[in-house]
């Protein structure tokens, strides 16, 4: 195997308003540059403004809070290093793995990467393929090591398999109209080097689902056999007093989905004996993701600071609340644990919870915040 890992020189941020994933995605890759002394941090609000002044101005492409000739642009016009920021787009997913992989493989730094769809920015910051991606080589991506911005002034700290990245942040090209559409996004450095690159599908249906139980033996042997407490930002798995918490199951609901086969994941949260919050819940800090299915690992999140997910019972008490009823009259009401990446959320580890009353849903995200309906985020959100 051949791994790439600059995360130790790239400082992670959580976007400080709800359409400044560009901006923290700027931020994070400025102040993580290869050579320390080139490294410079900027606050979010002047790399907004930076990333408004080069936005694209064409009529086709309004409405983006961020698109890549924005950050490309800010990168470029805010560089004090031999770097010359690009952004590259094609329909060909393979080839712009390729050339990420090929570019932070030679220079070392970060790469803002487009995922969902269009509808939101993170920062690869690492990488393991079977071969080293050069000219001439046709890798296949084993796993994929990047920074989210969100949750809002949080952020997370993800690794997952190289199947999950083309199923999850990856699995469709750009759905906004415009000079990006049915396009795969990055931003990098010149010259272009062709080849591309492979993952290997895995199923993420099935026919039982695991029982909790199974779930956190899953995810035990995961840390164990992937090494992942070996990391620096997974080492609390290693702490004495580290436990999991009750596993979360999740309805991992692809949008606009014709098939009645929809995966379903567990998130399985590590956190320390006796941590709480102050309402007395446990604190997650590290997050293993496991297919709910056949217990394959998908992912593992550490979170920017240690939080809690809100119930069950109190997202039915929100709901309650907003349509004025006791929550004893939504005992019957279907409520169930899902993602699905678009104005709530970006981020596997924080998905949402689905009421379904009177046969109408409603949503209530992690911070407890009521929601009508499922709608897509701005285009670079």
């Amino acid at each position: 195997m051949y791994t790439k890992d600059v995360s130790a020189n790239v400082p992670l941020y959580g976007q400080q308003m709800c359409y400044w994933c560009g901006a923290a995605s700027a931020q994070m890759t400025r102040n993580g540059y290869p050579n320390p002394a080139d490294r410079l941090y900027y606050t979010q609000l002047y790399l907004w403004n930076t990333i408004q002044a080069h936005n694209s101005t064409s009529p086709a492409d309004s409405g983006w809070a961020t698109d890549p000739h924005g950050l490309q642009g800010c990168l470029q016009s805010l560089s004090s290093a031999p770097v010359d920021w690009v952004e590259y787009d094609n329909t060909n997913i393979g080839s712009v793995l390729f050339f990420m992989l090929f570019w932070m493989n030679r220079e070392g730094f970060p790469s803002p990467v487009l995922v969902n769809q269009g509808g939101h920015w993170v920062v690869v910051v690492g990488w393991e393929t079977d071969v080293e991606p050069i000219t001439g080589s046709n890798p296949t991506l084993e796993q994929i090591h990047y920074f989210d911005p969100e949750p809002h002034n949080v952020g997370t700290d993800t690794t997952m398999t190289g199947a999950q990245w083309y199923a999850g942040p990856w699995n469709g090209s750009v759905i906004y109209p415009g000079t990006w559409q049915n396009q795969y996004v990055a931003i990098v450095e010149p010259p272009v080097h062709k080849g591309e690159v492979k993952v290997i599908s895995v199923t993420r249906t099935g026919v039982r689902l695991l029982t909790p139980e199974e779930a956190v033996k899953q995810a035990k042997l995961w840390i164990v056999e992937r090494s992942l407490d070996g990391k620096p930002q997974h080492a609390i798995l290693k702490h004495p007093d580290a436990e999991p918490h009750s596993p979360l199951l999740v309805l991992d609901e692809p949008r606009n989905n014709a098939s009645r086969d929809v995966p379903h994941y567990y998130i399985v949260p590590f956190g320390l004996k006796n941590e709480r919050s102050d309402c007395g819940d446990p604190l997650a800090r590290v997050c293993v993701l496991v297919n709910a299915y056949t217990g394959a690992f998908e992912e593992i999140t550490t979170f920017g600071r240690p939080l809690r997910y809100f119930t069950k019972e109190e997202a039915v008490n929100v709901v309650a609340t907003a349509l004025r009823v006791h929550p004893g009259e939504l005992k019957n009401a279907e409520v169930i644990l899902m993602f699905q990446s678009g104005e709530i959320t970006h981020v596997r580890t924080y998905p949402f919870w689905r009421i379904t009353y009177k046969n109408r849903p409603y949503y209530v995200d992690q911070t407890g915040v009521l929601y009508g309906k499922l709608v897509l985020s701005i285009p670079g959100d």
